[in-house]
């Protein structure tokens, strides 16, 4: 039989926060589980009250109602202890924590933490946020049916400015549906579950042209880009369309037939809304990127200029004439909003940005050079055209650019990504303090960026400080903070490099061989390779990695340099 404890004069369940636990649910009087030990105080503070989704062990999260010492929170507990898992999870955390929005769940600094009991070997990451009253509106059409014009009108106009909030400090959603956005009582809209959340960075940009990020799939709603691990910024905007297909017909749209295009046939079944409106609808759904709407920004615009259209055709009083002056007012009206100095800077940058993704590099310069004229106080704009310069081999104007934009006093991850560009730039100069303090800085970033950082330190010692123990340190617990294959490839190949330092042949092989296996198209671990194999007298396969290094990507390292050179004097003399 369940027990039950009288607090307060309230009598209520006591919930166990460990997922392992036989008996989750407890008696009264009691201060820790009567099952597992576990305390039902956690932190100090946070008691679970109750599941806002059903227990499952096949989850990944649980989500709980928490008491907070007398305030109702949600709490949400990561079971997974993988890499990537709690990757996403911390970048959730961080994002919540740094958006301040009345519609986006807050929350506090000390709201991430982790727990682990003594009688589980399981470490729970946990995210305390702001409770929200209402309900999700895949729910509230369910009950109340497809939604009005007016009130299309009305949640559109909430959302664009969400998701304006959102782009403008450099993240985006990747998860927008119907079930992930709540009505509160009073009307207003609340977007949740910043799971799927990833910040908008040069590192970002530039692994959107040469590899696929983590896919994040909700079928009907995820554009194809993003299906394929490409998401932008504009994927958001393709699920806002999608969401109001599914809110204007009461339909999820993966029960809707495509035309040749590729585009939803639906407005049949949303006869209450004018042909405008759905037209708007479609653009933001449009099968490529560039062809839906840029930013918020453009949305507004559209969805202004769309109710103005409905508002004069409707008004069977208005002449002709007098409907073509309004057409052309609302056009001038919004060609000068287009053509103002910020919105005309962020254009250029888009164009920039595009250009970078496409190695367009000196059309990509261009376009951010003008950005800059138009809008000097943007330091996205310096950091993106410092991406440029250093992309071009132009290390000075990186260097410039680099500068410029800290100055301006950007946020946090961009600070973390211009803290590793100039490590970098640093590195290859072969100014060895700069670069390992630029480094030092770039590592408190909890994300790859972080680790990069620390590979690039670890490596500085290994080539410079023969510190093979410090680069080690460094080196192996990194390894347990990602599963991006391309990242362990180079911090196993330093992991070689040190042990190989060490004279500890068996380990450095083993390392060695594992970089190559996730990534081939490198030199380094080739040329490293060979060396373990001539120390060990196998110089016949020790020829093949010894040409496996000469004709391999260098990365423009200059150890790598130096042992290609190596490799060509003992491929030449061999052969």
């Amino acid at each position: 039989m369940l027990s039950i404890s009288k607090i307060h004069g309230v009598f209520e369940v006591k919930y166990c926060i460990n997922p392992n636990c036989q008996s989750r649910q407890n008696s009264d009087g009691r201060d820790v589980c009567q099952a597992c030990g576990h305390s039902f105080l956690n932190e100090g503070r946070y008691q679970l009250m109750k599941p806002l989704r059903q227990l499952d062990p096949r989850h990944q999260t649980e989500i709980w109602e928490i008491d907070d010492r007398g305030t109702r929170k949600v709490m949400k507990i990561l079971k997974d202890n993988s890499p990537k898992a709690v990757e996403l999870f911390e970048r959730e955390a961080m994002a919540l924590q740094l958006l301040k929005h009345p519609s986006i769940p807050r929350v506090e600094m000390d709201g991430y933490f982790t727990l682990k009991s003594d009688r589980s070997a399981s470490e729970l990451h946990c995210l305390v946020m702001e409770f929200i009253e209402g309900q999700n509106l895949e729910r509230w059409v369910e009950k109340s049916g497809k939604i009005s014009q007016a009130l299309a009108l009305n949640w559109m106009r909430q959302l664009i400015e969400i998701l304006e909030h959102l782009h403008a400090n450099r993240f985006f959603h990747r998860d927008i549906k119907p079930s992930n956005i709540i009505i509160k009582p009073d009307g207003k809209l609340v977007l949740i579950d910043f799971g799927s959340v990833r910040a908008i960075t040069e590192t970002y940009l530039v692994k959107t042209k040469t590899q696929a990020i983590t896919r994040i799939i909700s079928p009907g709603y995820s554009p194809e880009e993003q299906i394929n691990g490409q998401a932008l910024p504009q994927s958001d905007f393709y699920a806002l369309g999608r969401t109001f297909v599914h809110l204007l017909t009461g339909d999820r749209p993966v029960n809707f037939p495509k035309d040749s295009r590729g585009q939803l046939i639906w407005h049949d079944r949303a006869v209450q809304i004018a042909k405008p409106l759905a037209e708007f609808i479609d653009e933001l759904m449009a099968p490529q990127a560039a062809n839906r709407p840029q930013n918020g920004q453009a949305i507004a615009r559209g969805l202004n200029s769309s109710r103005l259209w409905l508002r004069g055709a409707r008004s069977k009083a208005r002449s002709p004439k007098y409907l073509a002056v309004v057409l052309s007012l609302v056009g001038a009206i919004g060609l000068g909003i287009y053509w103002s100095p910020q919105l005309r800077a962020q254009r250029y940058s888009e164009r920039g940005r595009k250009d970078l993704i496409a190695s367009q590099l000196d059309s990509a310069r261009k376009n951010l050079e003008r950005a800059i004229d138009l809008n000097p106080e943007n330091p996205i704009f310096y950091s993106d055209l410092g991406l440029v310069c250093k992309l071009q081999r132009d290390l000075s104007c990186a260097k410039q650019q680099y500068r410029k934009a800290l100055e301006l006093k950007p946020d946090r991850e961009i600070v973390a990504t211009i803290h590793y560009n100039l490590g970098v730039l640093y590195d290859r100069q072969e100014d060895v303090d700069l670069a390992v303090d630029y480094y030092q800085k770039a590592m408190q970033d909890r994300g790859e960026i972080g680790i990069n950082a620390t590979n690039n330190w670890a490596r500085l010692q290994i080539r410079h400080e023969s510190n093979y123990d410090g680069a080690i340190a460094l080196l192996e617990p990194a390894l347990k903070k990602t599963d991006s294959q391309r990242l362990r490839s180079t911090l196993y190949k330093n992991l070689g490099w040190a042990y190989l330092e060490q004279a500890n042949d068996q380990k450095a092989e083993d390392y060695l061989r594992e970089a190559i296996r996730l990534d081939n198209s490198r030199a380094a671990p080739h040329c490293l390779l060979a060396r373990v194999l001539e120390a060990r007298g196998d110089r016949r396969e020790a020829l093949e990695f010894w040409i496996n290094c000469r004709d391999s990507n260098s990365e423009n390292l200059p150890e790598v340099k130096d042992l290609q050179r190596e490799a060509r004097r003992y491929s030449d003399a061999s052969m």
